[in-house]
């Protein structure tokens, strides 16, 4: 059977100027992180579980040319482990016949176009 569905854990961390980026960073990384990990056709990816492992506030006060208008600024660092349903098409599992054509040098030039 080609299609397949399976449950994975990632750990993610992310950073941002408000708790939504924070985790909208977090988010953001899971889609890419799934398609590097398997080489399967990936049909759906649903979280199923987000468990924050560790969560920072970091204020600091930022001056324009060192001693100008300060402002206060904070950072939100988080680190999360999130349980992902997979739902995928093991393209390994397909049988691909062979074939192998012979093309002339003319054919060649008008199957480029």
């Amino acid at each position: 059977m080609m299609y397949k569905e399976l449950k994975h854990t990632l750990s993610l961390s992310g950073t941002g100027e408000s708790k939504e980026r924070a985790f909208n960073d977090v988010f953001s990384q899971i889609k890419p992180l799934v398609a590097r990990t398997f080489s399967s056709v990936i049909l759906q990816i649903e979280p199923q579980d987000v468990e924050v492992v560790s969560a920072m506030e970091t204020s600091y006060v930022e001056k324009f040319l060192g001693f100008l208008f300060p402002r206060r600024r904070v950072r939100y660092d988080i680190l999360v482990t999130v349980t992902v349903q997979l739902r995928m098409i093991d393209t390994e599992k397909i049988k691909f016949e062979k074939r192998n054509e012979e093309l002339s040098t003319t054919q060649r030039i008008l199957r480029m176009q």
